[in-house]
């Protein structure tokens, strides 16, 4: 029996090693590519080209927008939200339309309070059942107001602008997609979670991810594809966009049987051939946002900012429905088709079922390994348990090839926080890092658990665990 947990440690540290080295290489690879993109901006792309400015965008006639915001149990944050974005948006031709369900009369009545407030700026649009379903179904009921008001005011909304209830919008968003459309089918703005306390890891852990992904990733991913996925927030869609990708049968453009529908719907017009861009560029001569909205060295970048869950199991239930919806979903929806590097790039979207139970995964390795070796240390003279791995081994090698990976890894995730949140954040964001471990590998555990059962029941349709929001700062001008 002992020789039998000795063979599994041994066969376990492989597996992990292996896996370790894969997306180790990977990594590097895109670390590699996003040098290469960089090197190229600069000395290429910008050569003898002006760096955009507030006069370009504002030399450019508004097209008609539609601010999408999908909201249900919505009361505590819809109000802040809607003040906050009517407040800050630079644009004038645009009216947000709020997704709500005839049994939610609380976000109901926070809406109709803003309305008194802003008549001309906001509209309802009811969903015709009661709620929850999905948020793609809040969402096409909105594109369906839209049209209602279309002919209302006999003007076509010619970009649709993807936003959640939470949500900080930036100043001048709207001018980006303005400016960028109707030539580009999609534009993503960067999205970063504002800044929390210290000792708040599990909201904390957000701040590092999605500045690796806004900041480096998504950069590479529209270099190499032609496209970048949207981020659920902060996402312009063209007309024509909508309309390709439209289907009556389904009642909408949005896939109401996925839970990442925002991820579905831009990989989908990606293979339709429809460029999409991701906009992280700095607005020259604009004004700047009030001191808590700034970011560390991109203070003029257009970027949606919001709150995420700083509860354990909020945030697990959060990326539970991420993983769902990405990994297998879109495993299962998408498949492996299109180019060799949009192929790539769902390598990269769906490796995390094997990464995140490898992350912790190796943690509990060391542990079964530590244990018996303290014991064996103690009672038996150290002549029961074999090393972990033998001195000049190939395991041996791989093992430090995957600690040098790793290092180069944690130093790119602090690089990326410090440029977006500074230099405090950024070492925090080492010891995060363990947390953001177990948080996803909680998610991903979730994740296999409800997909498998839904399958094994074969139900189409997987239950949407929404997340919660509590509060919502309305931010003021000092």
């Amino acid at each position: 029996m002992f020789e039998l947990y000795l063979d599994t440690l041994q066969v376990s540290v492989w597996c992990m090693a292996i896996v370790y080295l894969i997306s180790g290489l990977d990594e590097l690879l895109f670390d590699s590519a996003f040098i290469a993109w960089k090197i190229y901006y600069r000395f290429v792309l910008l050569r003898g080209r002006q760096r955009l400015r507030l006069s370009t965008l504002q030399a450019k006639d508004e097209q008609p927008v539609a601010i999408m915001i999908p909201a249900w149990k919505e009361a505590a944050v819809i109000a802040g939200t809607l003040r906050n974005a009517i407040r800050e948006i630079d644009y004038e031709s645009y009216v947000i339309f709020v997704g709500i369900y005839p049994n939610d009369t609380e976000t109901h009545e926070a809406v109709l309070s803003v309305i008194k407030e802003f008549p001309s700026r906001i509209r309802i649009a009811l969903v015709s059942h009661d709620g929850p379903t999905t948020k793609s179904d809040c969402l096409n009921a909105i594109v369906s107001a839209s049209k209602v008001w279309e002919k209302e005011i006999n003007k076509q909304v010619e970009i649709y602008a993807l936003h959640d209830a939470e949500d900080f919008v930036p100043r001048y968003g709207l001018k980006v997609f303005n400016y960028l459309m109707p030539q580009k089918a999609v534009v993503q703005l960067p999205v970063f979670p504002m800044i929390v306390p210290w000792y708040s890891f599990t909201e904390g852990h957000y701040l590092d991810e999605f500045a690796q992904v806004h900041v480096k990733d998504m950069r590479v991913r529209e270099w190499l594809t032609g496209g970048v996925p949207s981020a659920g927030v902060g996402t312009g869609f063209s007309r024509s966009a909508l309309e390709l990708v439209w289907n009556d049968e389904a009642g909408g453009a949005f896939r109401e049987d996925l839970l990442t529908e925002d991820y579905e719907i831009s990989m989908q017009l990606l293979r339709c051939g429809a460029s999409s861009a991701f906009f992280d560029g700095i607005v020259r001569d604009g004004d700047l946002p009030i001191p808590s909205m700034r970011l560390w060295s991109l203070a003029g970048m257009p970027a949606v900012r919001g709150r995420f869950p700083d509860k354990f199991w909020a945030s697990v239930r959060q990326k539970t429905r991420w993983t769902l919806g990405i990994t297998l979903q879109g495993w299962e929806d998408l498949g492996w088709g299109g180019t060799f590097f949009q192929k790539y790039m769902y390598f990269r979207d769906r490796k995390p079922i094997f990464t995140n139970i490898a992350n912790v995964g190796i943690y509990l390795l060391l542990l079964f390994w530590l244990i018996p070796s303290l014991i064996d240390a103690l009672f038996f003279s150290g002549t029961l348990m074999p090393p972990l791995y033998e001195e000049g081994s190939l395991l041996e090698k791989i093992i430090m090839i995957n600690l040098a990976i790793l290092v180069v890894f944690m130093f790119v995730r602090a690089a990326c926080t410090w440029v977006v949140f500074g230099p405090t954040q950024a070492i925090l964001s080492l010891p995060r890092l363990i947390w953001a471990n177990v948080i996803n590998f909680m998610a991903c555990i979730r994740a296999l658990k409800q997909f498998t059962i839904a399958r094994m029941r074969r139900q189409k349709r997987i239950a949407w665990e929404k997340t919660e929001h509590s509060a919502h700062p309305e931010v003021t001008p000092p």
